[in-house]
C-alpha cells in the first residue's frame, strides 16, 4: 500500500463515518425534537458539515479516482475494485449535487416557524438520498481497503 492509498483510505473513512453517523445517529434524534427546534438544528449542521463536506467529498472523489489511475495494473482484483470505487463514488457526489444541496440551501433560508408540509417533503428527499450515500460511502471504504489488500 502506497502513501496515496493511506491517505485515501483515511479521507474516505472519515467522510463514511461522519455521514453515515449523521444519518443513523443524529439526524434520527432531530426529528423527534419539536419542529422549529429541528430547524434551528439542521441550520447549525449546515454550519459545521456544511463547511467540511464541500472539501472533503470533492477531494475524496479526486483521490479514489487518483489511486485508480496511478494503478500500474489496472486489469486485476485491486484495479477492478477501484475502477468500481470510483464509479459508486462518483454516483453518491453526483445525488449529493442533485438532492442533499438544494435541500440543504433551502434549509439555510428556511424560517423555524413554517414547519409545512414542504418542509417534511424536503427533509424526506435529504434522508433518503443521505441513507443511500451513507451506505455508498461505507460501500467505497470497504472495496478501498479490499483493493488495498488484495494487491
Amino acid at each position: 500500500m502506497n502513501y496515496l492509498e493511506i491517505i485515501t483510505i483515511i479521507i474516505v473513512g472519515w467522510v463514511a463515518g461522519a455521514e453515515s453517523g449523521s444519518w443513523m445517529c443524529v439526524h434520527p434524534v432531530i426529528t423527534k425534537l419539536p419542529p422549529a427546534e429541528q430547524i434551528t438544528f439542521q441550520k447549525g449542521l449546515l454550519k459545521t458539515f456544511g463547511r467540511i463536506m464541500p472539501i472533503l467529498m470533492p477531494l475524496s472523489l479526486i483521490l479514489v479516482i487518483s489511486i485508480y489511475v496511478a494503478n500500474p495494473i489496472k486489469i486485476s482484483l485491486s484495479g477492478t475494485l477501484q475502477l468500481i470505487s470510483s464509479i459508486v463514488f462518483s454516483l453518491a457526489i453526483a445525488t449529493t449535487i442533485f438532492f442533499n444541496v438544494p435541500v440543504n440551501v433551502a434549509t439555510g433560508h428556511w424560517k423555524s416557524d413554517d414547519y409545512s408540509n414542504e418542509w417534511k417533503r424536503k427533509r424526506r428527499i435529504w434522508r433518503f438520498f443521505q441513507g443511500y450515500r451513507s451506505i455508498v460511502f461505507i460501500l467505497t471504504f470497504a472495496l478501498l481497503v479490499f483493493a488495498s489488500q488484495s494487491k
